[in-house]
C-alpha cells in the first residue's frame, strides 16, 4: 500500500482567506469576554414607536 499523494498547494485565495481568519481568531483570542453573558441571556425588543 502505498502514501497517499501530497494535497496541492493552496491557491493564493485560499492562503489570503486563511491569514484573515487567523488574524480574526487572533484578535477574537485577546478579548477579555469574561463577564459578558452569552447571547441567549439578551432578549430582543421591537423598536418603539415613538422613535422616529
Amino acid at each position: 500500500m502505498s502514501a497517499p499523494a501530497p494535497d496541492p498547494a493552496p491557491s493564493p485565495a485560499a492562503r489570503q482567506a486563511a491569514r484573515h481568519i487567523h488574524a480574526v481568531v487572533s484578535v477574537l483570542r485577546e478579548l477579555d469576554l469574561g463577564d459578558t453573558p452569552p447571547a441567549a441571556a439578551y432578549r430582543a425588543e421591537e423598536p418603539s414607536r415613538d422613535a422616529r
